[in-house]
Protein backbone atom coordinates (compact mmCIF):
# COMPACT_ATOMS: atom_id res chain seq x y z
CA UNK A 1 0.00 0.00 0.00
CA UNK A 2 1.26 3.50 -0.69
CA UNK A 3 1.65 6.00 2.18
CA UNK A 4 -0.82 8.45 0.64
CA UNK A 5 -3.36 5.69 -0.06
CA UNK A 6 -3.21 4.53 3.56
CA UNK A 7 -3.67 8.09 4.81
CA UNK A 8 -6.67 8.53 2.50
CA UNK A 9 -8.22 5.27 3.73
CA UNK A 10 -7.69 6.23 7.37
CA UNK A 11 -9.33 9.62 6.74
CA UNK A 12 -12.32 7.87 5.15
CA UNK A 13 -12.50 5.62 8.21
CA UNK A 14 -12.60 8.68 10.47
CA UNK A 15 -15.29 10.31 8.34
CA UNK A 16 -17.38 7.12 8.60
CA UNK A 17 -17.03 7.05 12.40
CA UNK A 18 -18.44 10.58 12.53
CA UNK A 19 -16.77 11.46 15.84
CA UNK A 20 -14.47 14.21 14.56
CA UNK A 21 -15.50 17.16 12.40
CA UNK A 22 -14.61 16.65 8.74
CA UNK A 23 -12.57 19.87 8.70
CA UNK A 24 -10.27 18.54 11.44
CA UNK A 25 -9.77 15.24 9.64
CA UNK A 26 -8.90 16.96 6.38
CA UNK A 27 -6.54 19.41 8.13
CA UNK A 28 -4.26 16.57 9.27
CA UNK A 29 -1.21 15.77 7.17
CA UNK A 30 -0.81 12.22 5.88
CA UNK A 31 1.83 11.57 8.54
CA UNK A 32 -0.40 12.94 11.31
CA UNK A 33 -3.41 10.78 10.42
CA UNK A 34 -1.24 7.65 10.26
CA UNK A 35 0.52 8.65 13.49
CA UNK A 36 -2.85 8.94 15.23
CA UNK A 37 -3.46 5.25 14.55
CA UNK A 38 -0.08 4.02 15.81
CA UNK A 39 0.13 6.11 18.98
CA UNK A 40 -1.22 4.87 22.32
CA UNK A 41 -3.90 7.27 23.54
CA UNK A 42 -3.04 6.50 27.17
CA UNK A 43 0.74 6.91 27.28
CA UNK A 44 1.61 8.49 23.92
CA UNK A 45 4.04 5.69 23.02
CA UNK A 46 4.30 4.70 19.36
CA UNK A 47 3.09 1.17 18.67
CA UNK A 48 5.80 0.59 16.05
CA UNK A 49 9.20 2.02 15.15
CA UNK A 50 9.60 4.10 11.99
CA UNK A 51 11.15 1.07 10.25
CA UNK A 52 8.28 -1.18 11.33
CA UNK A 53 5.78 1.44 10.17
CA UNK A 54 7.37 1.53 6.72
CA UNK A 55 7.22 -2.26 6.55
CA UNK A 56 3.58 -2.38 7.70
CA UNK A 57 2.59 0.19 5.06
CA UNK A 58 4.50 -1.65 2.33
CA UNK A 59 2.93 -5.00 3.20
CA UNK A 60 -0.63 -3.76 3.77
CA UNK A 61 -3.30 -4.12 1.14
CA UNK A 62 -5.96 -2.22 3.13
CA UNK A 63 -6.45 -0.61 6.55
CA UNK A 64 -7.31 -3.89 8.26
CA UNK A 65 -4.12 -5.57 7.08
CA UNK A 66 -2.19 -2.44 8.11
CA UNK A 67 -3.59 -2.77 11.64
CA UNK A 68 -2.78 -6.48 11.68
CA UNK A 69 0.83 -5.90 10.61
CA UNK A 70 1.26 -3.13 13.19
CA UNK A 71 -0.11 -5.43 15.90
CA UNK A 72 2.24 -8.23 14.84
CA UNK A 73 5.27 -5.93 14.75
CA UNK A 74 4.50 -4.00 17.91
CA UNK A 75 5.39 -6.38 20.69
CA UNK A 76 1.79 -5.90 21.87
CA UNK A 77 2.00 -2.65 23.80
CA UNK A 78 -0.79 -2.53 26.35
Amino acid sequence: MQHAALAYALRQRQHAFGQVPDEMIEALSDDAIIDSYITCSCCGRKQVTPQQLSLAIALATDTESFFTFCDQLSGHHA
